[in-house]
């Protein structure tokens, strides 16, 4: 028959001296072998991240290639326009771009450093037309011809990349991201 209290309601429950010894108050849990590995793995995942991010071990020798230089600079620029709600703007250089954001007095200023491909020789398209660089520069009201815009659209732009006697072809079609291939 089970104990009941002043007003009615069932009482505590009696445990026998064995049942308390095993289940004391404030007894230390020890971890079990699936947090152990929970922690194991979330740990390396943000080791492999770290490691990417930074180059470091990951990286091709020599550095991060030319290829995976071009698409981050194109995400890059593609979320810097969907994020800050703002056109972002490439203007093509011979040696890279530079990223360019439009000021309170509508000149398009630079936005970071300029992106450099050592050693190599690039060939513009814009909209399907070869384009000279140098011939617009941040700082000026000349829109660059190649924008980002806020709602993720953007100028098809196509660039080739040539190293001594390799070449590499990147095209980004409108409103999609670069995509690199050697030739």
């Amino acid at each position: 028959m089970a104990r009941t209290g002043a007003a009615g309601e069932p009482g505590p429950m009696r445990t026998s001296p064995a049942g308390r010894a095993n289940n004391a108050v404030g007894a230390v849990r020890g971890v079990t072998l699936i947090e152990l590995l929970v922690v194991v793995t979330i740990m390396a995942v943000l080791a492999l991240g770290v490691g990417l991010s930074a180059g470091g071990l990951f990286a091709p020798r020599g550095g991060v290639s030319t290829a995976d230089q071009l698409t981050q600079a194109d995400l890059r620029a593609r979320d810097a326009a969907v994020l800050g709600r703002a056109r972002i703007g490439i203007y093509p250089r011979r040696d890279g771009w530079i990223m360019a954001r439009r000021d309170d007095a509508g000149r398009w200023q630079p936005e970071g450093a300029p992106l450099r491909v050592a050693d190599a020789r690039l060939t513009w398209q814009v909209d399907g037309r070869r384009y000279l660089p140098g011939l617009s520069e941040p700082g000026t009201r000349e829109a660059p011809p190649v924008q980002f815009a806020p709602d993720g659209g953007s100028t098809g732009f196509s660039l080739r990349v040539e190293q001594g006697r390799d070449r590499l072809d990147c095209d980004a079609e409108a409103g999609r991201r670069l995509e690199c291939g050697l030739r």
